[in-house]
């Protein structure tokens, strides 16, 4: 399926989903409110179908081959490789097996996360070859061989212009109870990739039993027509989406009052990817407000013990990928390399505050260079030194905002605006803006899920208009931070106007 195909069906697709959810709660008939009807429920299936481009995949195959790249040989052989040294270890298979093409020109550096010429890594691939033992090497040499066979040297080489494997030690550790006993192949590497759509079926299960077909019909729409996570992204990947799953049923635990668990799954969804510590925001402010009440709390101390003990377990899984307990410092200093990295499908606050018109021309693009984006990335950093009081301020304010929201919220519901805390603390890649399909669980019935298809359809048109991503997610910032206002602002209003007694003052 080609993009313009795709984008008209999942587009189209998109404002059908609009209409049915629009008709679905406003002219419900006799449906119990937790019912989702015919037609949602008909629309939720096409929106699944849809996701994996109704079967056509990648067009050639279900193994997304460039993030398997790099999440399979990277946990494989994190003892060897680690995090800086994938690439050119890669580099020195290559030259094993006397493929007969020149060799690419140019290679990121995983030390220094600059695109270097690839002459003057030599020493590096000397010392990262030497980590290997015969057999291990042999291993290594076979799985790289798979990846040249199996792809176009061109596109090998845009792989190598990436940024490395990045993931914590305690992903590193999942990931390696499967990959490190397979070798790369067709049926293995395709055996991996449906470990995420297991995990996101599981999830998917848990919401329906939670919370009823209506609700689960919505979000399996959110996910199915997502323009930011379309497939293209990590679909075929492997473990891409344990996160998501985690908080997901995490959330349906809260609800089901099982604490410890999900604390837990919590626990285990920031272990492996950082920002998802902020869905611990709300369920905190909630019990703040109960505490407030002279309500007991004691389930915020069994949610926060279960994330406690996760987090303690993660920390020690990580110790156990092959360099010892110094896996956590390298991630911490693998993390600060990438700070000042700037991409152009992220999401984020900074973008709303930072993006200027020329970058949402690609005018700091230089095209010629082997890494174009070389001079914008330093005109980002620039002015986010410049900026920063100002970036602090806001990201202060969405969260005071979100903050006010959770008092008013129930507990599950509230865990949910974790996804507004990201939104204004970090900047993410797009395809993580998955987890908006938790909007269905928040509060607002229906409008805030027709809002999100609403931006979500023009996101479609737009890459129509344009194939630059500065510009599609740098609105789609814009668009979240305006959805966010709409969504949260006036329950933060009701709240600073109850606790700060201009409620009372007012009927006095």
């Amino acid at each position: 399926m080609d993009v313009t195909t795709e984008i008209f069906i999942k587009g189209g697709l998109t404002l059908l989903a609009l209409a049915a959810v629009a008709w679905r709660h406003l002219r419900p008939g006799t449906l119990a409110p937790e019912r989702a009807g015919r037609l949602l429920t008909l629309v939720a299936v096409a929106a699944v179908l849809a996701w994996p481009n109704f079967g056509r995949f990648h067009g050639r195959s279900g193994i997304h081959h460039w993030e398997q790249f790099h999440y399979f040989l990277g946990s494989k052989y994190f003892p060897e490789v680690r995090y800086d040294g994938l690439y050119v270890a890669t580099l020195a298979a290559e030259r094993e097996l006397g493929l007969r093409h020149p060799v690419q020109p140019h290679v990121r550096d995983l030390r220094t996360n600059e695109v270097v010429p690839t002459g003057g890594l030599d020493d590096h691939v000397r010392e990262v070859r030497a980590r290997f033992e015969p057999e291990r090497w042999r291993a290594f040499v076979d799985d790289v061989r798979y990846f040249l066979g199996s792809n176009s040297y061109g596109y090998i080489e845009k792989i190598r212009k990436d940024h490395g494997y990045n993931p914590t030690p305690t992903w590193t550790f999942t990931a390696r109870l499967f990959s490190r006993w397979i070798a790369a192949g067709d049926d293995s590497l395709a055996a991996l990739a449906w470990i995420d759509p297991l995990l996101l079926a599981a999830m998917f299960w848990m919401v329906f039993r939670t919370y009823g077909s209506r609700i689960g019909c919505l979000a399996l729409i959110v996910f199915g027509v997502g323009y930011p996570w379309r497939f293209d992204w990590v679909g075929g990947a492997f473990l891409r989406q344990d996160w998501l799953a985690a908080i997901g049923i995490g959330v349906c635990l809260i609800r089901r009052e099982r604490y410890l668990v999900a604390g837990g799954l919590l626990a285990y969804a920031a272990m492996v990817r950082v920002f998802p510590a902020g869905f611990l925001l709300g369920p905190v402010v909630v019990a703040l407000r109960e505490l407030s009440m002279r309500r007991p709390v004691g389930w915020v101390w069994r949610l926060l013990g279960g994330f406690a003990l996760g987090v303690a377990l993660c920390l020690v899984a990580g110790g156990l990928v092959g360099v010892g307990p110094q896996a956590w410092p390298q991630f911490l200093h693998n993390l600060e390399k990438h700070h000042g990295t700037w991409l152009t499908n992220n999401v984020g606050l900074s973008n709303v505050l930072l993006y200027d018109g020329a970058t949402m021309r690609r005018d700091d693009v230089r095209w010629n260079l082997p890494e174009p984006w070389l001079l914008w990335q330093g005109k980002m950093n620039r002015l986010q030194a410049e900026h920063r009081p100002v970036l602090l301020a806001a990201t202060a304010l969405v969260l005071l905002v979100t903050a006010a929201a959770a008092w008013r919220w129930p507990r599950d519901a509230a865990a949910i605006l974790g996804v507004a805390v990201a939104f204004a603390a970090v900047l993410l890649t797009c395809y993580y803006w998955v987890m908006l399909l938790l909007i269905p669980i928040g509060r607002g019935r229906w409008l805030p899920t027709a809002g999100w298809l609403a931006i979500n359809l023009g996101l479609w048109g737009l890459h129509l208009a344009t194939p630059a991503f500065e510009l599609i997610y740098g609105l789609m910032s814009w668009a979240l931070l305006t959805f966010f206002l709409a969504w949260l602002g006036p329950d933060a209003v009701r709240t600073m106007w109850e606790l700060t007694g201009w409620e009372r003052g007012v009927r006095g």
